[in-house]
């Protein structure tokens, strides 16, 4: 977090504190407090910088979730929701859902009457998740940061992420929230990248992406394959005041017909479309190209089989 996220944290904290005692005093929820509370924390708790890299928003979403959806996030979801312990779980919320790969395994996996709330912070994400459900689908949606989750203390029997705990500015708060909204017994559950060099189709992309800009290249790729220290990982989630802290390296083999489709999410599919369509327009359907061509070298034109690695992590309170 930097100097001036910190002090404008804090100064909004101090500031908004009497309302929030004076909401608590009306008898409203924590839910319904979200709905009508002013929420600047999440604008001012990441740098500018980061917060535009990771931006998903425009024809983002979409691609992400065709494209990069089956080969690199299905596989894992589907190992992640079998992971939650059904018999002892009647609440669940899912932390940066984005097009809700992981919500739709979840929902379909845990019983119906099993409560299960979706959060992000990309509204533009949300509208691709929800497509995936039927009406009576019992999903909610709540546009959320995962350093200031507005729930009350000791909701929920799991807190999941999928891919998501990377992105948040703070982790060191975000563990503190996951902990605080946890029940008695809670299980915290999330993955994440291992570094770029067991993930060679992100290390492809980041590295023909990069040969294009001479003068401050595209910096995406670095933040999905940056929290992977599982020493640091387990440091933060026990200053945090969790226990039964366990991390376990899970390698699979990703896989697609084209190679053509995979470089499409990596390109298209990502906040780095942005960065380069802000650039030079021109450059988006050229550098596609020249992924697809690094990714046809090493592992083919077509029915791709490509090795990547994540970190799966739990912990009780």
């Amino acid at each position: 977090m930097c100097v001036a996220a910190r002090v404008s944290r804090a100064f909004f904290a101090i500031l908004l504190k009497p309302t929030r005692l004076a909401l608590q005093k009306m008898g409203l929820c924590a839910e319904q407090r979200f709905q009508i509370s002013i929420r600047p924390l999440a604008l001012v708790r990441q740098c500018s910088c980061v917060k535009e890299r990771t931006k998903f928003s425009g024809s983002i979403p979409a691609a992400y979730d065709r494209y990069l959806g089956p080969i690199l996030f299905q596989p894992y979801a589907e190992d992640l929701a079998a992971r939650v312990p059904v018999k002892k779980t009647s609440s669940v919320l899912e932390l940066a859902c984005g097009t809700g790969i992981l919500t739709r395994v979840l929902r379909t996996y845990l019983p119906s009457k099993v409560k299960l709330i979706a959060t992000d912070l990309n509204e533009p994400m949300f509208r691709q998740a929800a497509a995936k459900f039927g009406k009576g689908e019992k999903v909610r949606w709540l546009e959320a940061d995962a350093s200031d989750l507005p729930f009350d203390d000791r909701k929920f029997d799991a807190v999941v992420c999928q891919f998501g705990i990377m992105f948040v500015a703070d982790k060191a708060l975000a563990a503190r929230e996951a902990y605080r909204v946890l029940k008695r017994n809670g299980l915290l559950l999330f993955s994440v990248w291992d570094g770029m060099k067991h993930n060679k189709l992100g290390e492809l992309a980041h590295r023909t992406i990069a040969s294009y800009f001479k003068k401050d290249p595209p910096t995406f790729y670095q933040v999905p394959f940056s929290y992977h220290n599982r020493t640091e990982i387990r440091r933060v989630l026990k200053q945090a005041g969790f226990r039964e802290i366990k991390t376990e390296v899970i390698a699979k083999i990703g896989q697609a017909k084209r190679a053509e489709d995979v470089a499409k999410g990596l390109v298209e599919g990502n906040p780095v479309a942005a960065t380069i369509a802000k650039r030079d327009p021109s450059l988006l359907p050229v550098i596609t190209d020249a992924v697809t061509a690094a990714i046809t070298r090493r592992f083919g034109k077509q029915n791709i089989h490509a090795p990547m690695r994540a970190i799966v992590v739990r912990a009780r309170i």
